[in-house]
């Protein structure tokens, strides 16, 4: 009966007719969600890759929303980014209520749902409270952003601080919500909690929408943070490796440590939690003293770390226990002993609380770097890398670790503990073939299903291949040839490209080449990506040079993004620590990692950078790859074949003159 329903939702006699706008039937979509659904009802875990265009969001909501109201069960969806929670939330969410208003008994029930953030998300008035009384900011600017944060809540703000229209920065450590400090039914603001309230609303939804990252999070405590639920939905699955790679590895840096001491005290500035403490002198100066010399050891140790790593923006693997002596780990035993011994009396229940903050975090630090020092964990990678922001002076070194490989622990804590974990994405296979997805995440036995997108890219798009330019390696002559062919491209398109380049170096390289003069260029680590993206939809005629996270999860619909240059394909960098980790974990298997990591990783995030053209079905425009081993290597089928059927191909920069002479 609901597999009627469902079919009857996504036909062309749909209510979606009168509540989206353009709305068009998409077998598709009706073919995901069916499958959805028998997976939730059958306690299967299921693989779907939705290409773009298919309405995969509706496509797992509905079915989760008429299972749920059959049985009474709870579903978790998992995104990868806050900004699409609140995309689920405030868009998708609304529509799946109107569908079954007219598919449902008006008598029912209104399925009921909640957004969660990590505590961290959410402003606690006590804390915010103490941080004004006791002026505990850094920096003036910290104080003028609490203010209009303040002043926010007061005309009624959430106190969900992705929602605050402004960036908090390093003020919100000072400000949101920390499990460790809560006083719950003791704190005079607890009726008012914003973090009770949402988790009161949690406990009481049917659907249940978080990210990849406090996903892992209920995963590394058990699942005590989460609301039980009964089935999960992995929205951007794709990412879940990185997500789960990083969050159970470390980082400790240079530049934190400063920081986190300067928390406890700054003696130069006289600011800090101890600043505020009515403690003997004599307490204040052996706290200061202390302080001053773990400032003095932090630099002493880092500058033993930056002998192992020579430059800037630089990564170096460590593959065994480094011979730095770890004499950060007295000064904190003794820093955290003086703190302990500081007398009640001299603490108000918030100093109190604000003081046991600073020694969670002491502590956190003080076990990551000895477990940095250890290498101790063979199934995790460990690195140093410096780097130079573009808002500082010095450079930052960091120490790292990430896991080598998540599948055992996705398949213990995941799929065994789950009855239905079902992973969507726009990008799940490589060549059309889930096994490489399943590999990484131990999710063998899962059903799968692959939608192609709806999209005409016959009509809608072109694939031009230049093969008259050099190898990426020639790099004496590929830039230059590359700065020169993007200047042909863009006079044929004017301007409304998004070029992608797989590092700043290359991007550096060819930026310095090409003619500026003709269009305005806006250039990632320049300014924030969100006011890049919005500079590059605002000017049709801009081109914006980008790397790394403009790969995926960008959306510029329309004439904006007219052209898609990818200068390489991209391969991870050789030299990257984690890969190097992976690569010897398969060879140990008898693995080749070229063709079992590398070429599908490669061709996975190619797809995600050729679905950043076509958004809708009035979109036309074309995608350029200026990497002639497409063709020219045996792999470069790979590239090909896993783009949409139809796609029409063309080997020189003329054809886009042709393909817009059209328009």
């Amino acid at each position: 009966m609901t597999d009627k329903v469902i079919e009857n939702i996504f036909s062309k006699a749909s209510p979606l007719l009168s509540i989206v706008d353009n709305y068009e039937e998409r077998n598709e979509q009706n073919q995901m969600a069916q499958v959805v659904y028998k997976a939730l009802k059958n306690k299967e875990h299921l693989l779907v890759e939705a290409g773009t265009g298919v309405g995969k969001t509706l496509a797992y909501l509905l079915p989760a929303a008429l299972w749920i109201k059959e049985t009474g069960k709870k579903v978790l969806i998992s995104t990868y980014t806050k900004i699409l929670q609140n995309q689920i939330i405030h868009k998708d969410i609304p529509i799946l209520r109107e569908i079954l208003r007219f598919t449902q008994n008006e008598k029912n029930e209104e399925i009921s749902c909640a957004v969660i953030f990590g505590q961290d998300n959410y402003v606690c008035r006590r804390r915010l409270e103490s941080t004004v009384n006791y002026g505990l900011f850094d920096t003036p600017y910290e104080f003028s952003q609490i203010g209009v944060l303040q002043t926010w809540l007061n005309e009624g703000g959430s106190g969900i601080i992705p929602e605050f229209p402004f960036m908090l920065g390093r003020a919100q450590e000072k400000i949101c919500r920390d499990g460790d400090m809560c006083k719950y039914q003791k704190c005079p603001f607890y009726i008012d909690c914003y973090y009770f309230k949402a988790r009161n609303q949690w406990l009481k939804a049917d659907l249940l929408v978080t990210n990849h990252f406090l996903f892992f999070a209920n995963v590394e405590t058990e699942y005590l943070i989460l609301p039980k639920f009964d089935a999960v939905v992995f929205d951007e699955a794709h990412r879940i490796e990185e997500v789960a790679s990083k969050y159970f590895g470390l980082e400790v840096s240079n530049y934190g440590l400063h920081r986190m001491l300067n928390a406890i005290y700054n003696p130069n500035a006289k600011t800090g939690i101890v600043a505020h403490l009515e403690i003997p002198d004599s307490q204040k100066r052996a706290i200061s003293d202390i302080c001053l010399e773990a400032h003095d050891m932090t630099e002493m140790i880092f500058s033993q770390f930056n002998e192992y790593i020579p430059r800037q923006n630089t990564k170096i693997r460590i593959k065994k226990p480094l011979t730095v002596e770890n004499r950060l780990n007295d000064i904190f035993i003794r820093l955290t002993h003086e703190l302990l011994a500081i007398q009640p009396e001299h603490l108000d229940e918030d100093l109190e609380l604000e003081l046991k903050n600073r020694l969670k975090r002491l502590e956190a630090y003080r076990n990551s770097i000895s477990q940095f020092l250890e290498v101790g964990d063979k199934n995790s990678v460990y690195w140093i890398e410096k780097t130079l922001p573009q808002t500082r002076k010095n450079p930052i070194t960091y120490l790292n670790s990430a896991l080598i490989d998540i599948s055992e622990l996705f398949q213990k804590k995941v799929v065994e503990k789950i009855p239905s974990v079902i992973l969507t994405s726009a990008t799940l296979t490589a060549g059309k073939d889930f096994t490489f997805l399943q590999n990484r995440l131990g999710l063998r036995k899962a059903e799968t299903l692959y939608l192609s997108s709806p999209f005409n890219y016959k009509e809608q798009a072109i694939f031009v291949i230049p093969t008259n330019l050099p190898l990426p390696n020639e790099e004496a002559t590929f830039y230059p040839s590359c700065a020169e062919t993007i200047d042909k491209i863009l006079t044929y398109t004017n301007g409304r490209a998004l070029v992608l380049f797989t590092s700043f170096d290359s991007l550096n390289k060819t930026y310095e080449l090409v003619d500026k003069t003709k269009f305005p260029f806006l250039i990632q680590g320049q300014a924030p990506i969100f006011d890049l993206l919005d500079n590059f939809k605002k000017d049709i005629s801009s081109v914006l040079f980008a790397t790394q996270s403009f790969w995926q999860g960008i959306d510029v619909p329309g004439e904006s993004l007219s052209c898609l240059i990818i200068v390489r394909l991209p391969f991870d960098v050789p030299d990257d620590p984690r890969l190097e980790g992976i690569c010897e974990k398969l060879r140990e298997k008898q693995m080749e990692p070229f063709t079992t990591y590398q070429l599908p990783n490669a061709v996975l995030r190619f797809r995600q950078g050729f679905g950043r053209l076509i958004r809708n079905k009035l979109d036309r425009g074309v995608v350029c790859v200026l990497d002639k081993r497409i063709v020219t290597k045996d792999y470069g089928k790979q590239f090909i074949y896993s783009l949409p059927k139809n796609l029409p191909l063309a080997f020189s920069v003329e054809a886009i003159k042709e393909f817009f002479a059209t328009d």
